[in-house]
């Protein structure tokens, strides 16, 4: 195959999934190992915290923080959620990762013909916003757009973002494949964090009441969330069958949860990413 592979009119759809987005960020340094990339990228959660580093064109940054970091209490802790309110150490991930440790190439990602949108959910509407990258912005800024789109509920504070107030895309649109196709991309390719056959189990809800007093539409957005998943998974089910989607999901059951504590289970999630997108290079690069 080529190298610097353009695939034109075709976008990428990424879910989020927590620390499952490191099968993401297999899949997207096999994209950059086969020079394959996208004109249109949208992310959620994880896969917005992933995808920009395949923006900015950094192969195996992401595995680098995993790592480097998984098990360092500055990235994920019981004590960050006592502390900040946090499970995830926002600061850490947003400000000190990029700027200190591992450095985030702004400059290629900003510079990126590409595209790429972080999906939020308002605590206002309960509906999702979409935030795209703009020529002129600023790292700090729009990393606060990443870092709201990646705030789950329950275990992250709301995030404050040009007057508003945010928390987690996928509270409202987990797979927006249908964002995607109303952008204008017919054809996409979307990556699932979790294999074929998986449906969310409704689970009895939290107090949300408590938690997001005077938030009815954030409360309501929540409260349907399981169903309006599933729906977005037979979605993506259908348009892949119809041939407008091609699917790339982890090809055997992990077991690896949002806050997962097993390193090595993660490592071996990235490399299913890598192996399962390398067996799929043919087909997504004739688009069939």
């Amino acid at each position: 195959m080529e190298s610097n592979f353009e695939l034109q009119e075709c976008g990428l759809v990424l879910e989020g999934g927590g620390l499952r987005g490191n099968y993401t960020a297999g899949v997207l340094d096999a994209f950059l190992d086969a020079g394959i990339y996208f004109p249109y990228v949208i992310g959620v959660s994880a896969g917005a915290c992933m995808g920009i580093s395949y923006i900015s064109r950094q192969r195996g940054r992401n595995f680098q923080i995993l790592q480097q970091f998984h098990g360092d209490p500055r990235y994920f802790s019981i004590r960050n959620l006592l502390t900040t309110r946090s499970i995830f150490g926002k600061d850490f991930l947003f400000n000190q990762l990029p700027n200190k440790y591992i450095p985030f190439d702004w400059k290629t990602f900003i510079a990126s013909p590409a595209r790429f949108t972080a999906v939020c959910t308002c605590c206002e509407t309960g509906e999702p916003e979409y935030f795209e990258k703009q020529p002129g912005m600023e790292m700090a800024d729009y990393f606060t757009a990443v870092e709201a789109s990646a705030s789950m509920p329950y275990t992250s504070n709301i995030v404050g973002y040009k007057g508003k107030k945010y928390l987690d895309g996928a509270i409202t649109d987990a797979i927006p494949l249908k964002k995607a196709e109303a952008e204008g991309y017919k054809r996409n390719v979307v990556v699932l964090t979790n294999p074929a056959g998986f449906r969310k189990k409704d689970k009895p809800h939290p107090p949300n009441k408590l938690l997001y007093f005077r938030k009815k539409n954030l409360i309501s957005a929540l409260e349907t969330r399981v169903a309006r998943y599933n729906q977005s998974l037979e979605y993506v089910e259908a348009e892949g069958s119809a041939g407008h989607a091609i699917i790339i999901r982890p090809s055997k059951n992990h077991n690896v949860g949002l806050v997962e504590k097993d390193k090595e289970k993660l490592i071996r999630l990235y490399e299913l990413g890598i192996s399962d997108t390398k067996e799929m290079l043919t087909q997504i690069a004739n688009g069939n």
